[in-house]
């Protein structure tokens, strides 16, 4: 064991806590030996080992215990995935050049008329409405990430969860720190079963903005993920053996 600067009263088992920082073992997985004896005692001092001298080698055998094998995962059914993806087709998304243009007064006000129509059909239960009025009022230009990502919890209501994806990835280009666009496409992306992408969506919308309503369903997709990448590992695994096996036969 070179390189260390050792003192005369130095244990055993305080060159193990330093060699621990070095080969990231702990010390009760470690043994150390000098000349090919039996292993050293931890209370023993460096000062006390016969032959021990400045420049000296000590042996060191590392034996770490593999880490137990998770058991095999079992994945139930997630009966809120949507079976069937939406036949409607994805809502108007207006242009970049409509986005940035600027609204005279007659169009603002057609556009804050068509808000407030959409507003009350929402208010009434009748999204289908809403969305309809809210798209027009989007159309007229002057789009904001705002506007959009409202539409995508509109469309959320109407399960329309590719629609929501689109809406929010639009969103979240005009505003990359939109919690509202990120929370809207977590919910989607759950619901269309994208777990890993539902979970880093939510992880973002959280930072941005924490919501603790929507704290559950971000530990589920993020827990379902993980378990989905196991149980891939797991089954190359097994697959990877049962090839062995038939091979060695």
């Amino acid at each position: 064991m070179k390189g260390f600067n050792l003192t005369t009263c130095m244990t055993v088992n305080m060159l193990k806590q330093r060699i621990a920082l070095i080969v990231m073992a702990h010390p009760k997985f470690q043994a150390v030996s000098f000349n090919g004896s039996e292993p050293l005692d931890e209370v023993t001092k460096l000062q006390d080992i016969e032959g021990m001298a400045s420049g000296k080698t000590m042996e060191l055998v590392v034996a770490v215990p593999p880490e137990p094998e998770a058991p095999p995962v079992v994945l139930s059914d997630d009966e809120e995935v949507a079976m069937e993806v939406e036949e409607e087709p994805l809502p108007e998304q207006p242009a970049a050049d409509l986005i940035t243009k600027e609204l005279g007064d007659a169009e603002a006000d057609k556009q804050g008329e068509l808000k407030s129509q959409a507003a009350d059909a929402l208010e009434d239960g009748d999204v289908k409405t809403a969305v309809a009025k809210f798209t027009e009022a989007m159309m007229l230009g002057g789009v904001s990430a705002m506007m959009v990502a409202k539409r995508a919890e509109m469309l959320l209501k109407q399960k329309r969860y590719k629609a929501v994806v689109a809406d929010a990835s639009l969103a979240l280009e005009l505003n990359p720190d939109s919690a509202k666009a990120f929370r809207a496409r977590a919910k989607a992306r759950r619901f269309l079963g994208e777990y890993e992408a539902s979970a880093a969506d939510f992880a973002q919308a959280q930072k941005i903005d924490y919501d603790d309503g929507v704290a559950d369903m971000h530990k589920y997709v993020q827990t379902r993920a993980e378990k989905i990448k196991l149980k891939a590992a797991q089954d190359a695994k097994k697959a990877a053996e049962a090839e062995t096996a038939a091979a060695d036969a």
